[in-house]
């Protein structure tokens, strides 16, 4: 099969000049059969069908550090993206994720809850009235948070919404949930394969929904909703004029207002970039500087960060294509982490917290893990309602 014949996006790889930047930079490279450079070389020499039965491809987060670091600038994350399209088109889904499609197809989520379990969470936060929670989903806001289905659905991260509508709460912020009206970002069908035709719904609804509600601002605490909403939805020709921000870029303000008394005792934390966030989507100091809010808490980094972070082995549904590779990745984030000493673990990203919280019970690693909203909720000093004297 001639490279030439095959879509644009296979034909960018004829100028990989065999480097090896990508192999050594995949999180995973130590326990691959074969490494990035030699996928690509087989690509250049036309053995696309010999390429695709390694699947090699699948067993990818979609990180993109691979992509920063080619000194040919080639979209390596589409190629990838790609490969699994032709994966999909020619074999069926990949391994499980036929019954993740279906689930989302049927109830747009990828859990396959009824939509009215999406506000479950909401019926425990802490140190919130009955009148505010009833409230929580208006016929009309200016912010509307968007929760994501990992934050929304499985018990283990309730607390980043819990804590981040507590902050708005104490912020005074007018906001809604969507609640039952939310559906899924599409993202789990753009790593399956199913190319972005197949989330056009999925955009199409989301962005009615916010505007029915005559939102300005859309609030993100995913960074995989976050990178969707930016670009994918954009690309669809799915155009909105929302302002979509991750809750790192819309907090320090609120912060700076003044309105809300945090602790001061002294804690050492360490941060994790995920790479939605920060590689993909180039925010990197918000993050910091809403650390840097925070009285009596000091950032050490580690080795790598910002868009050198390493990736956390969450992404790419690697998770469902290879658990113990996933672990693996996870594993040497940690170890990184804990040479910096720090008392905690802080990311941005549900997805990263549940694999590196894993990753530190597998290593018996002494470190919380924590989301960064979850740590700014507990430093709020309670003994003063939370409100600034």
């Amino acid at each position: 099969m001639e490279v030439a014949a095959e879509k644009d996006i296979l034909h960018e790889i004829m100028t990989c000049i065999q480097c090896g930047s990508c192999s050594s930079s995949c999180p995973g490279a130590d326990n691959l059969d074969l490494t990035r450079r030699q996928l690509w070389r087989m690509l250049q020499m036309g053995l696309v069908e010999e390429a695709m039965s390694t699947e090699l491809f699948w067993q990818c987060t979609t990180c993109s550090m691979c992509e920063i670091r080619c000194p040919r600038g080639i979209p390596l994350n589409k190629i990838i993206m790609e490969l699994r399209e032709r994966y999909l088109e020619k074999n069926g889904p990949y391994g499980s994720m036929q019954q993740m499609t279906t689930i989302l197809n049927l109830t747009k989520s990828i859990t396959g809850d009824e939509p009215k379990n999406r506000l479950l969470w909401t019926e425990n936060i802490p140190d919130i009235t009955l009148e505010e929670r009833e409230k929580l989903v208006k016929d009309q806001a200016e912010v509307v948070y968007f929760t994501g289905c990992v934050s929304a659905l499985f018990p283990q991260a309730y607390k980043i919404p819990q804590s981040l509508t507590r902050i708005l709460l104490k912020g005074g912020i007018d906001f809604s949930l969507l609640g039952e009206d939310e559906w899924c970002c599409g993202y789990p069908k753009l790593a399956a394969g199913c190319g972005e035709d197949s989330i056009k719904d999925f955009a199409a609804h989301n962005i009615e929904v916010v505007k029915a509600k005559g939102a300005k601002t859309l609030l993100v605490s995913c960074p995989t909703c976050y990178h969707v909403w930016k670009n994918e939805y954009s690309n669809l020709g799915k155009q909105h004029q929302i302002e979509i921000k991750h809750y790192t870029e819309y907090l320090p303000e609120l912060i700076k207002q003044g309105n809300i008394q945090f602790k001061t005792d002294e804690v050492t934390i360490t941060y994790h970039d995920p790479c939605d966030l920060g590689r993909k989507s180039d925010v990197i100091e918000e993050p910091r500087e809403l650390i840097r809010l925070l009285p009596g808490v000091k950032l050490v980094e580690m080795r790598f960060t910002g868009k050198d972070s390493k990736c956390c082995g969450g992404g790419g549904n690697l998770e469902m294509t290879n658990s113990e590779l996933s672990l693996e990745i996870a594993q040497k984030r940690v170890a990184e982490a804990m040479e910096t000493n720090a008392q905690y673990l802080v990311t941005t990203c549900q997805q990263c917290k549940r694999t590196l919280q894993n990753a530190v019970r597998k290593n018996r690693a002494r470190l919380k893990v924590y989301d960064l909203l979850e740590f700014i909720a507990e430093r709020i000093d309670t003994t003063t309602g939370g409100e600034a004297k």
